[in-house]
């Protein structure tokens, strides 16, 4: 199905990759939801998913919708939730298989996003996250690549997707995360320090 050659949608999309990705990881009944609307929308709609799509836009809803009835693609298990995730995704229950990061990419909304959204993930379940070239995007990359509740499947130069290896929600105080105690690859300010005591401790080492 190529959803890349139509005008008329006018919403966003991603590496092509990505979607050959969600078709051969999603089958008809998996529960998913994405943040943000786009191509990924009416492919997972497609698919036969249950899925939830959060949305701050009516009109990228309404221009989904039409795309999917010109083109004879079934809504009957697409939901469209309007508003800012950051305000929706916390009163959304219920089990997933997959989750789509892919909405507002400013700081802290993908944190946000996956602290709620990727909560729901049951074991086994898989997250997508778009954009990771992005400040924020790629700040959350960073605490989920170091985080073993998490095991990477494919990462590309856009786009990452990691299987959950447990369930529940995510919430964890600091001494559950031994391993997030170093700088994060995406804090100059901890990386500047770390090689500072590098070149410190071989000028002291020096001959």
């Amino acid at each position: 199905m190529d959803l890349s050659d139509d005008p008329a949608l006018g919403v966003w999309s991603t590496d092509a990759d990505c979607y050959r990705f969600l078709a051969a990881t999603v089958a008809a009944g998996s529960r998913t939801l994405e943040t943000g609307a786009g191509l990924s929308t009416a492919l997972l709609a497609a698919l036969g998913a249950v899925h939830t799509c959060v949305t701050p836009s009516q009109a990228e809803a309404d221009r989904i919708t039409a795309y999917c009835a010109r083109r004879g693609i079934a809504t009957g298990g697409l939901s469209f939730v309007i508003g800012r995730s950051d305000e929706v995704l916390p009163s959304l229950q219920g089990e997933l298989d997959l989750v789509l990061i892919d909405g507002n990419h400013g700081y802290p909304t993908p944190i946000i996003d996956w602290y709620y959204a990727a909560g729901r993930l049951r074991a086994g379940g898989v997250l997508i996250v778009d954009d990771t070239q992005l400040p924020a995007v790629a700040h959350l990359m960073a605490i989920v690549a170091r985080d073993p509740r998490w095991s990477l499947v494919r990462r590309s130069r856009k786009w990452v997707s990691w299987r959950r290896q447990d369930q529940g929600p995510l919430v964890q105080d600091w001494f559950d995360q031994p391993w997030l105690r170093a700088p994060l690859p995406t804090d100059p300010v901890g990386l500047a320090r770390r090689g500072w005591g590098y070149l410190r401790r071989r000028a002291r080492l020096s001959p």
